[in-house]
């Protein structure tokens, strides 16, 4: 007998609870999550807010990838993270801002988790698991912007884009391997605006540390070799903040 529509969608909220952010509830607990969390379906490209938008919910991908970016008053446009499986966003608006300090767009078809603020701090209040897991988030989250920032405070563009790519390895990729690679979806052009330079320059610094055996892959298809993008960072003197 085929699933009703109802059963279902129940069966889809649940595997959101393979989100680290439930880690450690028990199944009665995990039942009790799924019932705050409405799933919502994006095509590629499509926008889930914009900058400025009103904000009541955080967000928590089943699957795809989504991208938040920034657009200064000039019209230039910065990603200032892209999301995969999994990982939590849109919380921002938690604390005393009450809007969209990004835009958050779709990089492929994409299905998310919706939770509204309303019924994220009462599953806060009645899962103390699930409040002990958003601080880790917080807490991992904050690390890696200060990863990030530490590695465009260097002038020299190829530490930028090594930074940046060490970045990503860590967010997408286990880093027990040597070699990581990095999402398909994640052009160069996406990883310029990341690394705050432009595509011509990052398309060359890439094939350049290709030949140099530091990056490896063709075409759209980009490999790191983690232990060699370290050593050329420590060796600028960039701290690896692990």
């Amino acid at each position: 007998m085929a699933d009703s529509p109802s059963r279902s969608k129940g069966l889809a909220v649940q595997t959101l609870l393979n989100a680290p952010l439930f880690n450690g509830l028990t199944e009665s607990e995990g039942l009790e999550a799924a019932r705050y969390i409405a799933l919502t379906r994006y095509d590629q490209h499509q926008y889930l807010f914009h900058t400025g938008d009103p904000a009541d919910c955080i967000y928590i991908l089943r699957s795809g990838m989504v991208k938040v970016t920034y657009g200064n008053p000039r019209g230039d446009e910065t990603i200032v993270s892209i999301f995969q499986q999994w990982d939590v966003f849109g919380e921002l608006f938690l604390g005393q801002y009450r809007f969209r300090v990004g835009s958050a767009v779709t990089l492929n078809e994409v299905i998310v988790g919706k939770i509204t603020e309303s019924n994220f701090w009462a599953m806060l209040e009645r899962l103390p698991k699930l409040s002990q897991n958003f601080i880790k988030h917080l807490a991992d989250a904050q690390r890696r912007s200060l990863a990030r920032t530490h590695a465009l405070m260097h002038t020299d563009a190829r530490s930028r884009l090594l930074g940046t790519l060490l970045n990503l390895a860590r967010h997408f990729c286990c880093l027990n391997d040597d070699w990581l690679s990095v999402p398909e979806g994640i052009t160069q052009t996406d990883i310029a605006s990341m690394a705050c330079l432009n595509r011509t320059t990052v398309s060359l610094l890439i094939n350049d540390l290709r030949r140099q055996g530091i990056l490896g892959g063709h075409g759209r298809t980009l490999t790191i070799n983690h232990r060699a993008v370290v050593a050329c960072l420590e060796e600028v003197g960039l701290e690896i903040l692990e």
